[in-house]
């Protein structure tokens, strides 16, 4: 079947009276029905359709007789001999049909997804191939255009960029997407391949993967992305289900949720949930008293807190921190942090916290992007955390570093899917003024 396209029968009930044929909305029927029409009286050697819609999904329900049912997504056609009225086919946006063959006495009837909308057609073959979506799997030959690409997306990070993602190529199948309409890239969208699992994800390797988007795509447009990608998914790898991790909004250039609208419309299920804590720096709140009190600790001190190039400094604190309190270490070595900072000098920056002899007991590192701080890595030795180094580290960089940026996050405190929160940690960032952003996952059957 075209991409979308397939069969649905209903339940009949037959008896000695007769047979009765059942289909529900949001059941056998995958929408809201918001308008029915019925077709009947067409001439021999007459058709019917010959369009495709922009954003009307419809299923056809011969009632009595037969037709031939033609549907066609610019890759492949397919003719369908429709003659029981137990059954019908859906019609997604973006596909071109054509009803014809009908045998004489044919009725059938369409339960349309939306209202009448004369515009909402294209009843020009010709202009629909030219304005169809094209999906085209990424390789190593289009990094220059996807890194391009990714700088200008709405919604897009350095961490999107093929030169960040690439860095770990070793450890997932890369089966990452680029899609075109009229010869110009509207969409690209990272991910990996689980061939054991039949598991897309986007992108297992990211803490965000999301459908990146061009400042220009519509909403109806990018409907028609997400039918191309499960459809190729589906068709091409066999893939029976896609793990997508949108892009928090804080992260975004402009408005971008047109990717949320499209997972509501393929009735994709929210799998897990994060919590990560952010400061709005554009109405910073105070602190706490004990956050406040650990600046003053720190000044007295004479802890100083400044910009560092020496990550072989800051990573045996970090490493011994994470090993002490959660037994485990980075998800980077320092071989790859320093490789990743040195790709992208402008986006990823350390901090440290030091005392008046130069020693550092605290630090950070610093994910930039135009709106956002990201506290990729936050330790503080015993001795650094006594003296509030991480307090003064942190006032400072929301109040003077990063007073420029939107927001300030800490980075999440959630596990096992975000069904466990570390309250403690939580309680820590909110006395910075953090409150909670979330980041999601959804998960899509194929």
């Amino acid at each position: 079947m075209p991409r979308g396209c397939r069969l649905i029968t209903f339940q009949e009930c037959s008896d000695a009276r007769g047979s009765l044929a059942v289909g529900e909305a949001r059941r056998q029927i995958p929408f809201v029905i918001e308008r029915v029409f019925w077709i009947y009286g067409v001439p021999p050697g007459q058709s019917r359709g010959e369009h495709s819609h922009n954003e009307c999904s419809e299923v056809i329900v011969p009632v009595a007789g037969a037709f031939d049912m033609v549907v066609d997504d610019g890759e492949r056609r397919v003719t369908v001999r429709m003659d029981t009225p137990q059954r019908g086919i859906l019609i997604p946006p973006a596909v071109w049909c054509r009803l014809e063959n009908f045998a004489p006495g044919t009725v059938c009837v369409v339960f349309a997804s939306h209202p009448y909308n004369a515009s909402g057609y294209t009843n020009d073959y010709a202009e629909y191939r030219a304005s169809m979506v094209h999906t085209v799997a990424y390789d190593d030959t289009h990094a220059d255009e996807w890194n391009a690409f990714a700088a200008k997306a709405k919604n897009a990070t350095f961490m999107l960029d093929r030169r960040y993602m690439d860095y770990h190529a070793d450890r997932f199948r890369d089966c990452s997407l680029l899609f075109y309409k009229k010869g110009e890239l509207i969409a690209a969208l990272p991910a990996n391949w689980d061939e054991a699992g039949g598991t897309v994800c986007s992108h297992g390797g990211l803490t965000y993967g999301g459908l990146m988007l061009s400042p220009a795509i519509t909403a109806v447009e990018a409907l028609e992305v997400f039918s191309c990608a499960a459809d190729y998914y589906q068709k091409r790898l066999g893939a029976v289900r896609w793990m997508y991790k949108p892009v928090p909004y804080i992260y975004h250039r402009q408005p971008a949720e047109e990717d949320l609208y499209a997972l509501f419309r393929l009735g994709a299920t929210l799998h897990s949930r994060a919590i990560s804590s952010v400061v709005d720096l554009t109405g910073r709140p105070p602190m706490r008293e004990l956050r406040r009190r650990g600046v003053r600790k720190a000044l007295a001190a004479g802890i100083t807190c400044t910009e560092s190039s020496d990550l072989a400094a800051f990573w045996p604190i970090l490493t011994e921190v994470l090993q002490t309190r959660h037994g485990r270490r980075p998800v980077h070595t320092l071989d790859e942090m320093e490789l990743l900072r040195s790709r992208f000098p402008e986006h990823i920056r350390l901090f440290l916290a030091l005392r008046p002899d130069g020693q550092p007991v605290a630090g950070t590192v610093v994910y930039e992007t135009e709106r956002v701080a990201h506290a990729q890595y936050i330790a503080a030795s015993a001795e650094g955390k006594a003296l509030g180094a991480l307090d003064s580290l942190f006032d400072w960089l929301m109040g003077q570093r990063y007073a420029d940026r939107a927001y300030f996050d800490f980075g999440i405190s959630t596990e096992q899917g975000g069904t466990w929160l570390n309250e403690g940690l939580q309680f820590q960032k909110e006395g910075f003024g953090a409150r909670a952003v979330v980041y999601d996952a959804y998960e899509i059957r194929l």
